[in-house]
């Protein structure tokens, strides 16, 4: 049975960085969510959501600085409500950089060495229920190939969350349909509708058209997500809306 409290309405965005931050913005005015995940967020923007967005409570963490244009961005996930957190937690699971490292691009192998991958989690009350909330940018691989640092990094993620009540959304950067999406799929609910088969903007992203399903929106089954939509026009990434309510 559904609790009956009112639904959460949650978004889940990769903003790539600082690239589409009047789009996110005006995309999260019009959308009103109660909690915003980010992926690929800057510290330095953090202000604009908490100021300029009415999002006072974030939980942020980094996992690498990235290199941009002839400067070193700490980037990374964080978490945004309007309603205080009664719980935040950082849940280490990949890569080899202390979070503050210089993202090396030379490789992917590099790339993940030289990177932090956490899990972000918050428990936020809503009416009378809490719900916990969880966000990641998960290894990158190049042409969406599955790779040996991804199983492990999945190993460990999944490994960590055993038993833990979550809904649990990001760029988790491995298509729907192969290796590591359908670990995650096996371990939680996959809550993005059939219908979708890309969660790449066909025109923002640099490479037009891209059809990959990489976004993920996934839940223990204690939890039922209703109004699942991707919308495009927001960043490189579509993002991700649902209404989140417990079940009980």
């Amino acid at each position: 049975m559904t609790s009956r409290g009112p639904p959460l309405a949650l978004a889940s965005i990769n903003i790539e960085r600082s690239k589409h931050l009047d789009r996110v913005a005006a995309f999260l005015r019009a959308q009103s969510p109660d909690v915003v995940c980010l992926q690929e967020l800057v510290d330095e923007d953090i202000a604009v959501f908490r100021e300029g967005l009415g999002y006072p409570h974030v939980h942020y963490l980094s996992m690498g600085r990235y290199p941009e244009h002839g400067r070193l961005r700490l980037t990374g996930i964080g978490i945004l409500a309007r309603a205080a957190f009664e719980s935040t937690e950082d849940i280490g699971y990949g890569g080899g950089g202390s979070g503050t490292d210089v993202v090396d691009r030379t490789s992917e192998e590099t790339r993940y060495q030289s990177t932090r991958y956490p899990l972000a989690v918050v428990s936020v009350r809503h009416g009378a229920d809490l719900f916990t909330i969880a966000t990641t940018h998960f290894p990158w691989t190049d042409a969406a190939r599955t790779s040996d640092f991804q199983r492990q990094a999945c190993d460990a993620l999944l490994r960590l969350t055993r038993g833990r009540s979550l809904v649990v959304c990001g760029d988790f950067n491995a298509p729907r349909g192969k290796e590591i999406f359908s670990r995650l799929a096996e371990a939680w609910r996959d809550h993005v509708p059939p219908i979708y088969d890309s969660s790449i903007d066909p025109v923002l992203h640099r490479v037009p058209n891209l059809r990959l399903m990489v976004d993920g929106l996934f839940s223990t089954p204690d939890y039922e997500l209703s109004a699942v939509t991707l919308h495009r026009g927001v960043s490189d990434h579509r993002a991700i809306t649902a209404l989140v309510a417990r079940r009980t």
